[in-house]
């Protein structure tokens, strides 16, 4: 059945030709509300997403995957998007969707933020653990020098 069809489809809709009043509304669901500094990113999709992923599963496959691709600080906005989306799609068919798989990233300003303060983050982290290794093995040599010494 297509959608854009039986919207105007009389005898889909109308019960006198055998039709279901309910098979397929018009009437989306629509929500309004501020965009605030803090929003990073919206996602618009359809059932065949969101009848397999909560909108928690939906929000961690876009982010995990918008991270794993932001390598570089002057990266288009867009590919981050394309990610994400990427993401959201991978992480739907992983649940065996059978439905249409669209989605829709549409990114705020703060998304570039959030991805660039974690990068800054993941950075941090790691300049970190390598200090931490390299104490580690200049106590090692420290102890193999004294004790090649003592050996002596």
């Amino acid at each position: 059945m297509s959608v854009s069809r039986t919207f105007g489809d009389i005898e889909a809709k109308k019960q006198k030709y055998n039709g279901n009043p309910r098979v397929v509304i018009a009437t989306p669901d629509i929500k309004v509300f501020k965009v605030e500094d803090n929003y990073d990113f919206m996602v618009l999709g359809c059932d065949g997403i969101f009848d397999k992923l909560s909108n928690s599963q939906v929000v961690q496959a876009a982010w995990e995957s918008a991270k794993k691709g932001f390598t570089d600080r002057r990266q288009l906005i867009h590919s981050n998007c394309g990610l994400a989306v990427e993401g959201i799609l991978k992480a739907s068919v992983n649940e065996k969707t059978l439905d249409n798989i669209t989605v829709v990233v549409i990114a705020f300003k703060y998304f570039r933020k959030k991805l660039k303060t974690e990068m800054d983050e993941f950075q941090r982290a790691l300049n970190r653990q390598n200090q931490v290794a390299d104490q580690s093995l200049e106590t090692l040599d420290s102890s193999i020098i004294e004790d090649s010494f003592i050996a002596d």
